[in-house]
């Protein structure tokens, strides 16, 4: 599936590894927002945090920067479900983004639309 990503959108980076040499490949990519202030990362979950195998989307606000902030927004069980994630995430971001006095409220308005709701556990299977 190619990066069919909304126009203040750019790929920054895409990693794989295996784990061992047979394994299947783990993937690792990172999109960062026109502004250079939000980026997402697309990564394998955090097996002591999560509890299980899969993919998490991350939002990070002002990346690199002392105000760094990292927030994992969902865990998902593949690669392609995360993407399709981190697309969505920055379709509903660009339509709330009005420039950058107001990306905090941008990135928490986008991180709820695609946050699993209470009544779900958040891991998608498809």
């Amino acid at each position: 599936m190619t990066d069919d990503l909304p126009a203040a959108w750019s790929r920054d980076r895409a990693d794989a590894s295996r784990p061992t040499p047979n394994a299947t490949p783990r993937r690792f990519l990172r999109y960062v927002h026109d502004t250079g202030d939000v980026s997402l990362r697309v990564a394998p979950a955090t097996l002591e945090v999560t509890e299980r195998p899969g993919y998490e989307l991350s939002v990070t606000i002002y990346p690199g920067l002392e105000l760094e902030e990292r927030t994992v927004v969902r865990t998902v069980t593949t690669c392609e479900s995360c993407k399709r994630l981190a697309r969505e995430f920055m379709s509903v971001f660009d339509g709330r983004y009005e420039g950058a006095a107001n990306t905090e409220a941008a990135v928490e308005y986008a991180t709820e639309r695609v946050a699993p709701s209470s009544a779900y556990d958040g891991i998608v299977t498809d």
